[in-house]
């Protein structure tokens, strides 16, 4: 074997990890595909939610109210005493199945006019009350309350639950449970985790295309142009956004899902535009862009045909990040009361949540299965946004010169 062919063996690896195989793309990174993945579930829930599982239970009073799932082990304890085995019985219940062999107790035989019932074996000394039906295992003295009806089978079959709360008992009709208000979990969740992700994709899209034109304008043009955009966003990025929402939403007598995007699209694009005015900044003095001016392309031809296709992967990152962030701000709206209140989402499950008290009553379904969604989807927007700046900037995917 020739220096050359070890070489060249040698080398085939090192090609493979700087991108010469055909399958070595940027775009299939790790990070991205897996919080592409995430965010992808969720947001067809409403698609395929739909499919097989009915979601008119999200409205009010469609359900049972306080049922903790059924596959949650601290609530066991009440199937088994909503139905009760026969060894656990008491003893009435077991004397009441002996049938004829219970004789009655009454010293003077008792009334003559009233029906013997298997079970009575009543203890009354004058023989009862006639008018008055049998209690089995009855020991009153008079014959007891001549107006009470209720008998032993129906004092059986009643559920007995030892919950202070009331939960009722669990079943998989509901899996997740219920909530105070009447309404499957499994529902709210299938129907309120798209409008959440989609508040923040309207709000952050809103917001970038605004960000894009002030951004490219701002950083291409210069001078008294992008003294006023700097000068403006600056000045709007240093108000305290979360106050001035809160003082809207409270004066905004039907908010929607589309409302509340809009609300957040206020504040969502100072920073885009100062991210993306820096970057022109610097792609403004490359070698492709004087050659344009040269050939006499037009401005927007230079700004969005030359210089934004460079910057898809940067702005596509900057996306995913504004979109974790005006999902944060509609939730923290939302949990204040502030949101839909006819619409189920999950900032609105967490705030029905708070006011309800599920926290302290140990309804831990009903607020941390919203929670523990939201953290899905914004695990999976960090690591798109991850794997875009690894895909934009090659130094971060460990790339070696060769």
């Amino acid at each position: 074997m020739t220096a050359s062919t070890v070489d060249t063996v040698e080398s085939t690896p090192s090609l493979r990890r700087a991108g010469l195989n055909r399958w070595d793309s940027p775009w299939l990174n790790g990070k991205f595909l897996v919080g592409l993945t995430m965010v992808t579930l969720v947001a067809l829930m409403g698609i395929i939610g739909p499919l097989f599982w009915d979601t008119s239970l999200a409205r009010v009073a469609s359900s049972p109210q306080n049922l903790p799932p059924p596959w949650a082990p601290s609530y066991r304890h009440l199937v088994q005493e909503s139905s009760p085995s026969a060894a656990d019985a008491s003893p009435v219940q077991q004397a009441s199945s002996e049938g004829e062999r219970s004789p009655g107790g009454s010293i003077t035989g008792g009334n003559p006019l009233a029906r013997a019932t298997p079970a009575s074996s009543g203890g009354s000394i004058t023989g009862g009350n006639p008018l008055a039906t049998a209690q089995p295992g009855g020991s009153s003295v008079t014959g007891g309350n001549p107006f009470q009806s209720q008998t032993q089978a129906e004092a059986t079959t009643q559920p007995q639950t030892t919950n202070p709360y009331g939960f009722g008992v669990p079943t998989w009709k509901h899996p997740l449970g219920t909530e105070s208000n009447g309404r499957d979990m499994l529902a709210v969740l299938i129907v309120g985790a798209p409008r959440s992700l989609r508040v923040g994709l309207i709000a952050a899209g809103i917001g970038m295309l605004v960000g894009i034109a002030l951004g490219f304008t701002a950083g291409f043009l210069g001078g008294w142009v992008d003294n006023v955009i700097r000068t403006t966003s600056d000045a709007v990025i240093t108000i305290p956004s979360l106050a001035v929402l809160i003082v809207i939403s409270a004066y905004v007598r039907t908010v929607s899902v589309e409302n509340m995007a809009l609300l957040l699209a206020l504040f969502a694009w100072p920073g885009p535009t100062r991210l993306i005015r820096a970057q022109v900044l610097t792609l403004r003095e490359r070698g492709y862009v004087q050659m344009a001016r040269l050939s006499g392309a037009s401005t927007f031809d230079i700004m969005f045909k030359e210089m934004m296709p460079n910057l898809l992967p940067y702005l596509a990152a900057s996306f995913t990040g504004n979109v974790s962030g005006a999902i944060l701000a509609a939730t923290g709206l939302e949990a204040l009361g502030l949101g839909p209140t006819r619409i189920p989402t999950l900032g609105m499950t967490i705030f029905y949540a708070i006011r309800a008290a599920a926290i302290l009553r140990g309804m831990w379904w009903w607020w941390g299965l919203p929670i523990a969604l939201l953290v899905i989807i914004f695990t999976g927007l960090f690591l798109m946004t991850i794997g875009l700046d690894e895909i934009a900037n090659p130094r971060l995917r460990g790339a070696q010169s060769q």
